[in-house]
């Protein structure tokens, strides 16, 4: 099962891309409507809860589905998809989306988070370009970023030197908001977390004075990534805690980057082999010879045999990609027939026809 195919985005879209696919195919074919299809709205359903989840989609762009439950109605990571078609109550999905999806009909989003997740800073998403051989035999490259990070005067925590927290004066302390409204079903009390002091239920006495009480500052870095050899494109690199800063010390968002390797014009891959077309001339499929040829370590110098056949292979054992196991460098052999030979050249290839 392909969840870009399903969603009809390539495998660089970004999450906003894929969140607006999700929509349209999902108002399309909901079961609910006149020409809903059911099936299908399944596994819409389950293509944007893997692409839509940075840390899923990374695992699924690297193993598949595979592992995963992918092909039935038990999803990824075992959400079960069996019942989401009827808005059952145990079916896992995101209810904020089913609101927006409808036109926001049921007042602002805002289900309460778990506690742990609490001001918990958001994650990051960048792009990174690796040459053809960084894929191959791994290595390490800088990466930019304009990030929050904790504040240094006040060490995350927001308040200003010296002062201490307070009861939060807008929940009281509980870290939560209770609102009831009127619905066509009854009412409808929505619980969500508190967005003065983020479900901790406290405040500074006193706000540092160079974060706002926030606890969190934007700087830029410069991340040294490790890229793995043999690491595939589009596949996705988690660098843990590198994400934004959490809202006065919660735990912070990871980095995700999404991998753009560079094609190199003399080799392409398949699986953990690389391969090199060589052009050879007719004699020296014949006679044999010794040429030098690129290799992703340096020029390397090799022996044709006498009598090769056009299409035929030779292998530089453990010179392909580096990944899990190493692949070799498979040379495809191509004998090139000259249009057009010198007088002399016809006369000893008509010798030569009456030999062979």
């Amino acid at each position: 099962m392909d969840y870009y195919k399903i969603l009809g985005v390539e495998r660089s879209a970004s999450t906003d891309e894929i969140k607006k696919a999700y929509r349209k195919l999902a108002h399309q074919f909901h079961p609910d409507k006149k020409g809903g299809n059911e099936t299908k709205f399944k596994e819409i359903n389950e293509a944007y809860q893997v692409l839509s989840d940075l840390k899923k989609r990374g695992q699924y762009d690297r193993f598949g589905t595979s592992g995963f439950g992918g092909g039935s109605d038990k999803g990824f990571d075992g959400f079960d998809f069996g019942n989401f078609g009827g808005f059952n109550r145990e079916a896992d999905f995101d209810i904020n989306d089913i609101f927006e999806m409808f036109g926001g009909a049921f007042g602002r989003r805002g289900p309460r988070r778990a506690q742990e997740d609490v001001g918990a800073g958001a994650n990051i998403e960048a792009n990174l370009s690796i040459s053809f051989f960084d894929m191959a035999r791994g290595g390490s490259k800088k990466v930019e970023l304009t990030r929050e990070s904790a504040c240094t005067e006040c060490g995350g925590t927001g308040t200003s030197h010296g002062k201490g927290l307070i009861d939060c004066s807008v929940c009281k302390g509980t870290g939560e908001i209770k609102e009831t409204m009127s619905a066509f079903f009854g009412n409808l009390t929505r619980i969500y977390t508190c967005n003065i002091c983020r479900g901790s239920g406290e405040i500074p006495k006193e706000n540092c004075p160079a974060c706002k009480g926030e606890g969190k500052i934007k700087i830029k870095q410069v991340l040294n990534v490790v890229i793995p050899a043999g690491v595939k494109d589009g596949e996705v690199l988690v660098v843990r805690g590198q994400g934004q800063a959490g809202f006065r010390n919660a735990a912070p968002g990871d980095l995700y980057i999404r991998i753009k390797i560079t094609p190199d014009k003399r080799f392409t891959r398949a699986g953990n082999d690389i391969y090199y077309e060589l052009p050879i001339k007719v004699t020296d499929a014949i006679l044999g010879k010794r040429l030098i040829i690129p290799t992703l370590d340096g020029d390397k110098d090799i022996s044709i045999p006498a009598g090769v056949q056009p299409g035929e292979e030779l292998r530089l054992k453990s010179a392909g990609v580096h990944g899990t196991h190493k692949g070799d460098q498979v040379i495809k052999l191509k004998i090139e027939i000259p249009k057009k030979v010198s007088s002399k050249a016809h006369k000893l290839l008509q010798e030569l026809s009456q030999e062979v």
